[in-house]
């Protein structure tokens, strides 16, 4: 094997591995800067030619790839990796054309507009006219979108191809035109869009193929932000309306997807007076995957429409809330709360608030975990005096036997109390749901019970926590056998202790703690051991102080070897 970089190449390509191969492509853009443009241009680029024959669609790929590196190895003469490129473009393999495609465009970055106009769109024109390989069309397409902006006094060339191709017998190529559209439109005139583009797209949103039809629908939405009101009034709603009554359940799901973009593109306008009987029929669409999408699209819908045309909504939402498929459910239920904070508090409370209350003992337990959630904007949009009617629906929630909608119904309660900021309300409807978390069987209920706690505290004051609160923690810690539920608790009093003053933890939580130390289970004696070492921080009282590592020093002869390890701990730091 020679010094020489490129017979090293010719080497490793030679293997018979394939990995070996791509990999030895992959370190080409190395053997480029060795080798220098001359040698780029008289020896690499012609054994590229030779490989482009025999090799594997993975070293191709690889191939189109490392070509658009060393367009910026070489930006002056990158002009000449364009034949090469151009052959990649036309291959069968889709990955291989597409990188060409992308590396053709990197090398375009380098060239003047004279270069594109005179070298890149006869090249364009050249691939799109190849009637024996329609992938050439296909990504001849790819490229007039880039460079129709630089084409010069070529752009006329470049539409009339365009066009012609939205008619090409071949499928693909009419897929390749459907996703495009609305790219090009970017940069073309809006004359030409109104005269030329939306002619092609009329015929491809009619086209025999589904999945030409679907793909459209990006390019509606693209075009639609062009264009003015009265414009998309025009062109631009017939296509929705008819797109929406497609007897393809494909192509009525992704103009559900893009629905609430396509409002804010076309405006309140139209949307108001146009756009939400058409989403009404797709939130009563027959195939459920369409109305699950649909009520996805609805919540952000409803933010481009004007409050009074939601009263349209709400009989649609009244029947997604009882819709046999459990998924349509879930999203209704989010979107039921998020309508509440628009409507008028009348509207939700007669019409909406029945149906949330049933969701939130569905059978499903994605649908119950949506619906608590969607209680949480509901209730706060309606005010405190609404709560009472959901707390008792809030407890049964809170013994569900799914951790999940648990959690979902814990996170809510604490929400709305950091909301209302309501002291009475608080203590009397969202306490007796919170202070569950104290005793429920999941650790990442407890938990998050425990992690907001001081900020309850901080928004119902100290008062609070020592008074009914820390009185349901002593409930637990005498009553309860469970020790996780008595650790649990113990850690709620270490939360407390981060705010109380030290005369406070000194006569009121000490104590307790100090029982605990005392304690027949390991667990809750070294738990105690860990709260009595956060307390000491915050006394002043050297007697009590005293006392706290009195007691931690007992326990370092502890018959367990955690409690042990954790006193022997506390004391050395």
């Amino acid at each position: 094997m020679g010094d020489n970089p490129m017979d090293i190449f010719k080497d490793d390509m030679e293997n018979e591995e394939l990995y070996l191969k791509v990999n030895a492509m992959h370190r080409v853009r190395v053997i480029a800067t060795l080798l220098g443009t001359d040698k780029i241009k008289s020896v690499l680029l012609p054994y590229f030619e030779t490989l482009m024959k025999k090799e594997d669609d993975e070293v191709l790929f690889a191939m189109a790839e490392e070509l658009g590196y060393i367009a910026q190895i070489i930006p002056q003469q990158s002009i000449c990796l364009l034949p090469i490129l151009e052959q990649l473009a036309g291959f069968d393999e889709t990955v291989v054309r597409e990188q060409a495609v992308k590396s053709i465009i990197i090398v375009c970055g380098f060239l003047g507009d004279n270069e594109i106009s005179n070298t890149i769109v006869p090249l364009i024109l050249k691939l799109a006219s190849n009637e024996a390989n329609f992938t050439c069309r296909v990504s001849a397409v790819s490229l007039m979108c880039p460079m129709y902006a630089r084409a010069g006094n070529q752009k006329e060339k470049l539409r009339q191809k365009f066009t012609e191709l939205c008619s090409e017998e071949t499928p693909m190529v009419r897929r390749a035109v459907a996703t495009k559209i609305g790219e090009i439109a970017q940069y073309m005139d809006k004359n030409h869009v109104i005269e030329v583009l939306i002619t092609v797209l009329k015929q491809l949103c009619q086209d025999e193929q589904d999945q030409v039809r679907l793909l459209c629908m990006e390019s509606i939405m693209n075009i639609a932000n062009i264009l003015n009101i009265n414009e998309n009034k025009t062109n631009i709603l017939p296509l929705i309306i008819s797109s929406a009554e497609d007897k393809s359940w494909r192509v009525r799901l992704a103009l559900s997807k893009i629905f609430a973009e396509l409002a804010e593109a076309v405006g309140k306008e139209i949307a108001d007076s146009s756009l939400i009987q058409i989403f009404s029929n797709l939130l009563k669409d027959p195939e459920s995957d369409v109305r699950v999408v649909a009520v996805k699209s609805l919540a952000k819908f409803i933010k481009f429409v004007s409050p009074e045309k939601l009263n349209l909504i709400i009989p649609l939402l009244q029947l997604l809330a009882k819709d046999a498929f459990a998924q349509v459910k879930q999203m209704a239920c989010l979107v039921i709360g998020q309508i509440a904070t628009i409507l008028p508090r009348d509207n939700s409370q007669s019409k909406l608030q029945s149906y949330l209350i049933e969701l939130m003992s569905d059978d499903n337990q994605d649908v119950r975990k949506n619906a608590a959630q969607s209680v949480g904007v509901f209730a706060a949009a309606l005010g405190s005096d609404s709560l009472g009617q959901f707390i008792p629906h809030l407890k049964k929630c809170m013994e569900d036997p799914k951790w999940r909608v648990r959690k979902e119904i814990i996170q809510t309660v604490i929400q709305l109390a950091l909301t209302i900021k309501n002291s009475e309300v608080f203590i009397k409807q969202l306490e007796p749901v919170y202070v569950m978390f104290l005793k429920d069987r999941a650790a990442e209920v407890r938990t998050i019970g425990l992690s907001r706690l001081n900020d309850l505290i901080q928004t119902y004051k100290i008062d609070w926590a020592l008074g009914s609160f820390l009185s349901k923690c002593l409930e637990t810690l005498n009553k309860d056998t469970g020790f996780l539920y008595r650790m649990n608790a113990l850690y709620a009093i270490q939360q407390i202790g981060l705010v109380a003053d030290g005369p406070t933890i000194t006569d009121k939580l000490w104590p307790i703690v100090q029982k605990c130390m005392k304690d027949v289970v390991p667990n809750i004696r070294f738990v105690s051991i860990k709260v009595a070492k956060t307390l000491s921080k915050k006394i002043d009282h050297q007697g009590t102080l005293n006392q706290i590592k009195q007691a931690i020093n007992e326990m370092t002869d502890d018959n367990d070897r955690d409690v042990k390890f954790y006193a022997q701990e506390a004391l050395q730091y």
